[in-house]
């Protein structure tokens, strides 16, 4: 979510531009593999209970982890580039 430019709230500027910039490199990327058929994917973990997430986060870990290893399992030469929400929808850039 933080690399969206669509849900873009302000505050924490230098973490969301660094996320948005690896969200643009997987695009980009994607767009460069896609001749080789290489699918390159770009996933939104969630907030997820670290310590970065803190304890305040709805996801655990191995929730998260769980739901990560499905979509990486789904990606296929279609959907690569798409920038995937944890629930497999697609996340808005």
């Amino acid at each position: 979510m933080m690399a969206s430019h669509t849900r873009a709230r302000g505050h924490t500027y230098a973490f969301r531009a660094s996320k948005a910039a690896v969200l643009n490199i997987g695009r980009n990327l994607a767009a460069e593999l896609r001749p080789e058929a290489t699918s390159v994917g770009i996933f939104e973990p969630g907030w997820v209970r670290t310590r970065m997430g803190t304890d305040q986060a709805p996801l655990d870990v191995s929730t998260a982890c769980r739901q990560l290893k499905q979509n990486i399992d789904a990606l296929d030469l279609p959907e690569s580039g798409r920038f995937i929400a944890l629930d497999g929808s697609d996340h808005p850039f």
